[in-house]
């Protein structure tokens, strides 16, 4: 037997210190996540108005783009506080170099505010236009978010990630739709082309908020119930826009009418989504609780049993709610330790090793959602640089391969990758 073994116990208390460590990090990026909801929230509310300001060609809601402005760089001026450090990066955990390359993709599309700001009071852009730049910086932001989902290594923190990002990305498509139907209704009539970018909107919107039902804890669920059964208005806006390609009603006022009954519900989704922010925090902290806890065990275990005289036939210590009993006649290869702590630490490990595995099991099962999601988003990317399609072509081509072939979407997904990837693979 080697002399000079290091004690198992103190790589146990190394293991849940780090597991505290990575929990802890992962509570600074839940922290990140909420901030960055509510810039997302506030550059939304700005877009809003600039839209209603240029369809109306400056004449409506002048006085609330600098209010707008000033909320945004207050959600900013929070984003920004939160964000990871820069110094001590040699011992960034894996991953951190695609977070940081999001940060720095948010950073520069949040740096062309001014510049949007300036073309949007002289109103030197059409609406679409800024609609696009305004879309293109929160788009970042929650591409940001996406990506700081992949670090989480906590089943329950990944859970409420996803919940929340899910739920972020159908509030954004909420405000896109806002934004359209405000200029359809403000010229008193609508397109073939926006007509059809409504109707993507609104069925890209209910897959979003489907995906957040599968992982949203049981009181965000019910606010979005209690949310979803006071639309019946914005269901008799939605048919008139999409069914009418001269509404009844036109002009500054019907557009008025319905960016109000949208805002009104966008910000009883930002109040839902407010929900999944404190649940998101309460799952960090609770984890953090949870492994301290286990830690302070763990060590109250540690110090009592060496102080423990193996005289008695069998005792037994309670470990991380599992109860560890010393058999008398049990012959066991300690390392050196006394009998009673070698079998202390037996249990210890076997204890830890089974709730790692059931959390690697949790895990693996979430990644493989997230993990179908990138594919489809890939496959998304190559379409639309291929082909020209927009974001909503492309995923209903995805779709009806899917259902042409009779296999899952992430399936399709993963196939044109592939075969992009051999098209782009560079020869032997």
């Amino acid at each position: 037997m080697p002399t000079n073994v290091p004690p198992a116990d103190a790589w146990l208390m190394a293991s849940r210190q780090a597991e505290i460590a990575s929990l802890q990090k992962l509570l600074q990026t839940g922290k990140l996540t909420g901030e960055i909801s509510q810039l997302v929230h506030e550059l939304q509310r700005e877009r809003g108005v600039s839209n209603i300001w240029i369809c109306s060609q400056g004449k409506m809601f002048g006085e609330e783009l600098p209010v707008r402005e000033r909320q945004v760089g207050v959600a900013l001026a929070n984003t920004l506080a939160n964000l990871p450090p820069l110094a001590g990066n040699q011992a960034a955990q894996p991953g951190s170099a695609r977070v940081y390359s999001r940060i720095a993709a948010a950073l520069h599309a949040l740096g062309e505010l001014t510049a949007l700001r300036r073309d949007v009071r002289d109103c030197r852009l059409s609406h679409s236009d800024a609609m696009r730049q305004f879309t293109h910086i929160i788009r970042q932001l929650l591409n940001l978010a996406f990506e700081m989902i992949d670090t989480a290594s906590d089943p329950q923190v990944s859970r409420a990630l996803i919940a929340m990002f899910s739920f972020m990305q159908g509030k954004e498509l909420a405000g896109q739709e806002r934004a359209i139907g405000s200029a359809g209704y403000a010229v008193g009539a609508f397109s073939a082309s926006q007509r059809e970018r409504l109707l993507e909107l609104i069925e890209a919107q209910d897959r979003c908020f489907t995906h957040f039902t599968q992982f949203a804890d049981a009181k965000s669920l019910q606010r979005w119930r209690s949310q979803s059964q006071e639309e019946s208005d914005v269901e008799r806006l939605r048919r008139i826009a999409c069914t009418r390609s001269t509404p009844e009603e036109g002009g500054a006022e019907m557009a008025l009418r319905w960016y109000q009954r949208m805002t009104r519900r966008i910000d009883g989704l930002k109040q839902v989504e407010d929900g999944l922010a404190q649940h998101l925090m309460q799952c960090c902290r609770e984890s953090i609780r949870q492994a301290q806890l286990q830690q302070a065990v763990q060590e109250e275990g540690g110090d009592a049993l060496r102080d423990q005289p193996d005289t008695g036939p069998a005792f037994s210590i309670y470990v991380a709610g599992q109860n560890w009993l010393k058999q008398e006649g049990q012959t066991l290869d300690t390392g050196g330790l006394t009998p009673a702590l070698g079998k202390s630490v037996l249990g210890l490990v076997e204890a830890q090793s089974r709730q790692l595995e059931a959390l690697d099991s949790e895990l693996t099962a979430i990644r493989a959602s997230l993990g179908e999601r990138k594919q489809i988003d890939r496959a998304k990317a190559l379409l639309i640089r291929h082909h020209d399609y927009s974001e909503e072509e492309a995923w209903q081509a995805l779709r009806k391969m899917a259902m042409d072939q009779n296999r899952r979407i992430p399936d399709i997904a993963e196939a044109l990758l592939a075969v992009a990837g051999a098209f782009t693979a560079t020869p032997k």
